[in-house]
């Protein structure tokens, strides 16, 4: 069987999408069903994503490089608020990014990401594992 290139190029592809049932965030949606829809990533958002340690490491060197240690206690505190730091695993970093890039609906900030993974640690890594099947899977026809 060949590889049908004119049909590939001319297709219309678009990223595979599930919903995620979190009842454990149940409090927090106002419609009362618990649901967290998130996608799979391009090719330059996993590429994103494998930067986001490098790019935390360098982001908390930096902001420490720059301030003075007057200020290192509010600094620490802006920097854990946002997951820049050097002591949070990069598998959470990496993770954190995942979530961002992959979410739908709720759109996801990386202060979001960071408390959910701070306080929902099994609803997070569920998010996150779906993200990396949906990627893994590849786009889908689209209409």
């Amino acid at each position: 069987m060949t590889f049908d290139i004119k049909k590939f190029e001319s297709s219309k592809l678009k990223h595979r999408q599930s919903e995620v049932k979190v009842p454990a965030l149940k409090d927090f949606f106002d419609d009362g069903d618990p649901v967290w829809t998130v996608r799979g990533l391009s090719g330059e958002e996993v590429a994103h994503v494998n930067e986001a340690i490098k790019l935390n490491a360098n982001i908390a060197g930096l902001i420490e490089g720059i301030v003075s240690d007057s200020a290192k206690e509010k600094i620490d505190a802006i920097k854990e608020s946002l997951g820049i730091t050097t002591e949070v695993p990069h598998e959470t970093v990496r993770r954190i990014s995942l979530l961002v890039q992959g979410s739908v609906d709720p759109e996801c900030s990386q202060s979001l990401a960071v408390k959910l993974a701070q306080n929902f640690s099994v609803q997070f890594y569920e998010l996150t594992t779906k993200i990396l099947e949906l990627t893994g899977m590849g786009s889908e026809l689209g209409e």
